[in-house]
């Protein structure tokens, strides 16, 4: 004997989750500027892979300050998969903790490739301007 519930749950409950799924994840990728790439990669082919992000530091290095720090390189690499401006500000109160500066102006850049005009450029998505004062 066929079951209803089983049957409707089937046909429209499980479809019906998945779009409400979908619908979150569009949500947090252009609200909370997260990438596209996760949450089950839906619209991973809009952008590019978030490797490709810069993080830049008004004269510091950054290479240099990943080489010789794994908890640096880790707070970028956060920045870089979820480029937010609260990963960006932890980041860089870490920089400015462990670096012992004064100051620092951290910048977050997003390549972008126009295909029409054949052009590759970068689009500064965030910055700030951090004071160890402020801590």
């Amino acid at each position: 004997m066929p079951n209803p519930f089983r049957e409707r749950l089937l046909k429209f409950g499980i479809p019906g989750l998945a779009v409400i799924l979908i619908a979150i994840q569009f949500y947090n990728a252009h609200t909370q500027n997260l990438s596209k790439w996760k949450g089950g990669g839906y619209g991973m082919y809009t952008e590019l892979h978030y490797i490709y992000n810069q993080v830049h530091i008004v004269n510091v290095s950054v290479d240099s300050l990943q080489k010789h720090n794994p908890s640096i390189k880790k707070a970028i690499h956060k920045v870089k998969l979820m480029p937010n401006r609260t990963n960006l500000q932890e980041a860089g109160e870490h920089i400015l903790k462990i670096t012992n500066k004064d100051s620092i102006h951290i910048q977050l850049w997003k390549p972008q490739v126009r295909f029409k005009q054949q052009s590759y450029t970068r689009v500064l998505m965030d910055e700030l301007f951090l004071k160890a004062t402020d801590f």
